[in-house]
């Protein structure tokens, strides 16, 4: 390694001072503000005998959006035997009812108020030293636990290696925030603990400013737009739930975005059609980002003047520094056209899964990433995904079903929304494919016109033998459909 991460911290403090380096809603925090605050926290925690490799988690606004409940809190920081938990005031509630049986936490921390039996984080901050605590981490130690999405089962607790954060910066300065500088101006729309959070950190190196927003859903989408246009915003990280929300706002064409210059999306897959309507909206700004928590953030990406034509499908070719097969089930490379699940190999990947070795060995062979993303590639390199997680795979007599193509062709109907598809039981044919579709507000159809839409663009057997109309679907906290509880509902009847 040939600088460090503290080091990269440092420097930017020094270069930037007190430019602003954050700004939420009134409050703005310089560079040598952050910097300051951030080392008085770390000798809070070592004053508080807290150890380098011991884990501290957190419970805030924007940090954790959408809590947790207090079973997942309670699962997450006792497998990962956390030492400290630093919680916003206004999520205590879903402290208490598990605070008891927390018995490795040994210190509660209470932020943006005051509990009577939580220490003070404001007055920990004010009597510790502004000074740069001494030491830090080898770049293969354990550097963070994450846990993945959970859309498909209980959630596995990621340990990623203290350099992976540097190698996914060098990743996303390298392919996705090409040309990024100091005069940019950088908003999240999603939380950032999820994929957001990986930005903070090349954000923070080049100088830019990062404006940070509570809440990006349907109600607050006019005031996200005022803020773009009043800020002069540049460059966007979001995710397709969010970004088809902000699209159906009939407030989204009487503001001027012209000063956005690039928007990253993924995390899941973008509606061909509805990506479409944002290129006609926005213009040629988009990037597409595929990773995964086990590969955080960077797999492959899509740049801006790639996003034409056939090419709007796909997820791009390999980071500049990730290798990327698509292998059929003996791990060999499929041929262009041909589906197989996608593999890969960097040096930002994780080191294996918390407590779970066998999950390990099944999902990290001969140091590759088994992803569970099943897709194609093209005679250029190109990859597609051409149905989500080989757990969500429909068979249907016998046939194989990808849900991600059956929901492109649902996009085309210009009322739907948002729609996922699944398997549900079916005494004939194991399993028929289920179409649940959110409507665009004000839009009405039926279930013939939708199914008459998939006749036209898919073979007989993909067809949905069923279409339910629902207020909304299932998501997790990271803006993903939940297929996991799709599925549950129906096999409950």
């Amino acid at each position: 390694m040939i600088i460090s991460r503290k080091e990269l911290i440092r420097r930017s403090a020094g270069f930037f001072k007190d430019k602003p380096a954050v700004v939420y809603e009134n409050q703005v925090l310089s560079f040598r503000e952050v910097n300051e605050r951030a080392d008085r926290l770390a000798n809070a925690l070592i004053n508080l005998g807290l150890k380098p490799r011991d884990r501290v988690a957190t419970l805030m606004r924007n940090c954790l959006q959408y809590p947790l409940t207090p079973a997942e809190q309670l699962f997450q920081l006792d497998e990962t035997e956390t030492r400290a938990v630093i919680v916003q005031h206004q999520y205590l509630d879903l402290i208490k009812p598990i605070r008891q049986e927390l018995k490795k936490v040994k210190h509660f921390i209470c932020f943006d108020g005051k509990e009577a039996d939580m220490l003070d984080y404001d007055g920990l901050l004010s009597s510790a030293s502004p000074e740069e605590p001494e030491g830090e981490l080898e770049p293969g130690d354990i550097g963070e636990v994450r846990y993945t999405s959970g859309t498909t089962g209980i959630p596995k607790g990621v340990m990623l290696p203290y350099w992976s954060r540097l190698a996914i910066t060098r990743n996303l300065l390298t392919d996705h925030l090409g040309g990024f500088t100091s005069e940019d101006r950088f908003i999240a729309l999603q939380p950032l603990y999820h994929g957001a959070g990986w930005f903070i950190l090349p954000v923070w190196m080049k100088g830019a400013t990062h404006f940070i927003v509570p809440r990006y859903d349907a109600e607050t989408a006019s005031g996200l737009f005022d803020l773009i246009e009043k800020e002069g915003i540049t460059v966007v990280k979001t995710v397709p739930t969010v970004l088809i929300r902000l699209l159906d706002s009939p407030d989204i064409r009487s503001h001027n975005l012209s000063t956005v210059h690039t928007i990253i999306y993924g995390g899941s897959p973008m509606p061909v059609e509805r990506l479409k309507e944002a290129i006609d909206i926005f213009g040629l700004v988009f990037v597409n980002l595929y990773g995964q928590m086990e590969a955080a953030m960077t797999i492959t990406w899509l740049g801006k003047e790639e996003h034409t034509g056939q090419r709007l499908s796909s997820v791009g070719r390999p980071c500049t520094f990730v290798q990327v097969k698509v292998v059929d089930n003996e791990g060999r490379e499929v041929s262009p056209g041909e589906t197989g699940e996608v593999i890969v190999q960097g040096d930002h990947q994780m080191i294996g899964y918390l407590d779970r070795p066998d999950v390990t060995a099944a999902t990290i062979r001969n140091g590759w990433i088994y992803t569970s993303d099943l897709g194609t590639v093209d005679e250029d390199g190109y990859i597609y995904l051409t149905g989500g997680r080989k757990s969500e795979m429909i068979i249907s007599g016998g046939l194989n079903i990808y849900p991600a193509e059956v929901e492109q062709v649902l996009y085309r109907h210009p009322a739907v929304a948002e729609a996922g598809v699944i398997g549900v039981p079916d005494p004939v044919w194991g399993e028929a494919v289920k179409a649940c579709i959110v409507l665009k507000e004000g839009q009405q159809t039926t279930e013939q016109k939708i199914l008459a839409v998939c006749r036209e663009h898919l073979a007989g057997y993909k067809v949905p033998k069923s279409v339910d109309f629902l207020k909304e679907l299932p998501h997790n906290a990271a803006g993903k459909i939940v297929y996991g509880e799709l599925r549950k509902r129906y096999k409950a009847g």
